[in-house]
């Protein structure tokens, strides 16, 4: 773990077509629609001067799309860090439905809603995998990366849900609680480690919430829950 604090900017991709209708995207690979496009040239704009010195993505292409146009709007070339450990949790036989379509065809497997760390989606994953994969890759992102500058991270409102839980102390049970709308911009500040204090019982590192869900001021539209 580095001694210095870092700058980490947790983006949630822009909209895609399923988003603005309110269906659970997961693991399938929806691009951005227009207004998503809209939506990472303003997370562009608000990163444009920011010293990023590389932009971590998921693999899909709702967070690329995203991460290519916040990188091409860097003053210089900036490389884009592409992994399938930064997805969205896989929601399974509930991919491509709306939240009410879930509660008619699924009446009886809603636990995910009320107590997400008991139960998962019916065929998805469960929020200790996702929790596992999301703590390793953001190990995986700290030991890479560079001595300078801010990083970017393009992922999807689960992994970052995740990410902010475990560096900020907060139990999964309030996981649902923090809100994270698409083409949404936050900042973590990760804290150096400090030589000789015991390791917490997690992977995460200690950090400090400087701003959450900013968003382009167009974008009124509220979002329920989706994914």
């Amino acid at each position: 773990m580095a001694n210095t604090t870092q700058r980490l900017w947790l983006v949630r991709h822009g909209e895609t077509e399923w988003n603005s209708t309110h269906r659970f995207c997961g693991h399938s690979d929806i691009p951005l629609s227009p207004t998503g496009r809209a939506q990472a040239r303003w997370l562009a704009y608000q990163l444009r001067k920011k010293p990023i010195s590389v932009v971590y993505s998921s693999d899909l292409r709702r967070t690329h799309e995203t991460a290519q146009i916040i990188a091409g709007q860097q003053a210089r070339p900036v490389p884009i860090q592409r992994s399938g450990a930064w997805r969205e949790i896989a929601f399974g036989a509930w991919e491509g439905l709306t939240y009410d379509e879930i509660v008619a065809r699924y009446p009886t497997q809603l636990g995910f809603f009320s107590d997400p760390e008991q139960h998962a989606p019916p065929e998805g994953e469960t929020l200790d995998a996702l929790a596992r994969r999301v703590q390793t890759a953001l190990q995986d992102l700290l030991e890479s990366r560079a001595k300078k500058g801010d990083i970017v991270l393009v992922s999807h409102s689960g992994p970052l849900r995740i990410l902010l839980c475990g560096m900020l102390h907060i139990p999964l049970t309030h996981y649902w609680q923090l809100r994270l709308d698409t083409g949404s911009l936050s900042l973590l500040e990760i804290l150096p480690s400090e030589p000789g204090t015991q390791q917490r019982d997690t992977l995460f590192p200690e950090g400090i919430l400087l701003s959450l869900n900013a968003q382009r001021p167009v974008h009124t539209r509220p979002s329920s829950l989706n994914r």
